[in-house]
């Protein structure tokens, strides 16, 4: 197969030839980012809805994200800290052994009753 039987799958067949590879930054509708890497001349085409950002702006976001990830997984383990030991001490009060109560509950914090 010839390249001129290959109409539109490589932008440089039939003379060109890519781009310089360059990186760029997204921000997607659903609020995800990405990085992507591209030879296509001038702006690319995202596979999807979103807005090119510039590396800055994606550095700041991204920051944002994490941050509010680390809190959000920082919440969670608290609330199931507290669930445990909530369970921990209905079970020993119910009259479970300790050993019983720690299993049952995932309580591994100081012994007796908290």
């Amino acid at each position: 197969m010839s390249e001129t039987q290959l109409p539109g799958l490589w932008p440089w067949l039939g003379g060109g030839d890519p781009g310089p590879e360059t990186r760029r930054w997204v921000q997607y509708e659903d609020g995800t980012l990405g990085r992507i890497t591209t030879t296509q001349r001038g702006e690319p085409v995202l596979a999807r809805p979103g807005r090119l950002l510039t590396q800055g702006e994606y550095d700041v976001l991204l920051t944002a994200m994490r941050a509010a990830h680390d809190e959000r997984v920082a919440a969670l383990k608290a609330a199931d800290a507290a669930r445990q030991v909530r369970a921990y001490r209905d079970l020993v009060s119910a009259g479970i052994s300790e050993a019983t109560a720690r299993q049952l509950s995932g309580y591994t914090g100081p012994g007796g009753p908290p």
